[in-house]
């Protein structure tokens, strides 16, 4: 019993937080003031859409007309990245993030509409031209595993050994835009949100994220580990977290 009240000192896993949240509406700024600005390749365009059933505003990209995001400070090897878009042409490889600042073909695309991280793994259905869909891929910096979801739905995972999918020392993140290795590996199309996290989201939180709401949680870190309480103060506490928890429960 004392060793599991102690045991509340302790560190508590670390929460994902929202670092970086770009909704497109008509700027390429974020939503969190403290990330920088995406940067156009070639600008491009804004228009109204639907997508689900909500309006709201998209940013158009030419084929190699991506965007680009200074990352120093943002994340390292441990990380989300959430990306609600739409490519207008699916045939062959079409890039969606590239880690190695156009030095190398590795990478996340979509194969004939299919996720894929080359050369790595493919999985999941094939999604349409001019269809949105939600791209999120996450690395987890202890075990360098990296997984891919679409549409909330994990399509494949793999061991990153060789750090593939981690940033390279320019800690620029491009989106949309192809290597210099394989040319024309990329079409035109739409994007309506990008949404970074410090850390790797739970196949729970990748189902119930919505990028088309300014935020969604998780938004904010797990509070600080514990200072070495009092027994009564130990149990007040504990007393508190029961309450706020039995609240939180969602009832049928």
């Amino acid at each position: 019993m004392i060793a599991g009240l102690w045991s509340l000192g302790a560190a508590l896993p670390a929460k994902a937080v929202v670092v970086a949240n770009y909704q497109f509406q008509n700027t390429l700024s974020s939503t969190i003031p403290t990330a920088p600005d995406l940067v156009p390749f070639i600008s491009g365009t804004y228009s109204p859409a639907t997508i689900g059933g909500t309006p709201t505003t998209v940013y158009n990209f030419g084929a190699n007309q991506g965007l680009s995001l200074t990352t120093t400070g943002l994340i390292s090897d441990n990380f989300t990245i959430a990306t609600l878009l739409s490519f207008d042409n699916i045939s062959e490889y079409k890039r969606i993030l590239d880690f190695k600042n156009l030095t190398s073909d590795t990478g996340l695309y979509t194969l004939f509409g299919q996720l894929v991280f080359y050369n790595q793994a493919t999985g999941g259905p094939a999604v349409g031209p001019g269809t949105f869909f939600e791209a999120v891929l996450t690395r987890n910096s202890s075990n360098n595993l990296v997984t891919a979801y679409l549409d909330g739905i994990q399509v494949f995972s793999f061991t990153d050994s060789s750090s593939f999918a981690v940033i390279s020392a320019d800690n620029l993140l491009n989106f949309f835009q192809d290597d210099n290795v394989v040319a024309g590996e990329v079409s035109s199309g739409s994007v309506a949100g990008i949404r970074i996290f410090d850390n790797v989201l739970t196949a729970t939180e990748v189902a119930d994220l919505n990028l088309l709401s300014p935020s969604a949680p998780p938004t904010s870190e797990v509070p600080a580990p514990l200072p070495l309480l009092g027994v009564g103060a130990v149990f007040g506490w504990s007393r508190r977290l029961r309450r706020h928890l039995r609240r939180s429960t969602p009832t049928a």
